[in-house]
């Protein structure tokens, strides 16, 4: 999905249905797979594949949950204390190391491969198995392009504004805290 932040819906919906998941790890997980396109574009080039590794189910489990464990207690609290004026103890209580942060940056992480699908016309998802112009989107192609594209990038927008208008007190602490 080219607008990275368009994933965060999906973190913190998943988070609404189950309190016990670390939003912090959610929202990492969620947007870190896309980290990969600018290292891609620089290695490669517009001729390369524009996803690859952390947008495979493989490569985001294994490679993309490990990365975003470490953004999520190293990064994630100073920037969201330092740009959002939360608490930064509050902040790193939310992303200490546990079986549950990992388990919520594995959840989001996967949650951004397959949300992705809706997004590219091919995706790598079985990828190394399959080439990354092997597993085409159903869903991009009985839309067409353009309408696939903005259908789905309409939606998560519409989301994440209506949370922002909906959550105005104590804002950035809710969505990045929880």
């Amino acid at each position: 999905m080219p607008l990275t932040l368009f994933h965060y819906p999906v973190a913190y919906f998943l988070y609404k249905l189950d309190k016990r998941l670390s939003l912090p790890g959610l929202a990492v997980g969620c947007m870190l797979p896309d980290l990969e396109i600018p290292i891609i574009t620089l290695l490669f080039g517009s001729q390369g594949p524009n996803r690859l590794v952390l947008h495979s189910l493989l490569g985001s489990a294994t490679i993309g949950t490990f990365l975003a464990i470490i953004v999520t207690i190293r990064v994630y609290p100073p920037l969201v204390s330092y740009f959002f004026r939360v608490e930064k103890k509050r902040v790193e209580l939310k992303c200490k190391l546990s079986f549950t942060l990992a388990f919520s940056v594995f959840v989001g992480s996967i949650s951004h491969v397959l949300l992705d699908v809706t997004n590219h016309p091919y995706n790598p998802i079985f990828w190394p198995f399959l080439s990354a112009n092997a597993t085409p989107s159903p869903f991009f192609f009985a839309f067409g392009e353009s309408l696939g594209y903005l259908w789905m990038q309409g939606i998560m927008g519409i989301i994440l504004m209506a949370l922002i208008v909906i959550k105005r007190k104590n804002l950035f602490e809710e969505l990045l805290v929880g």
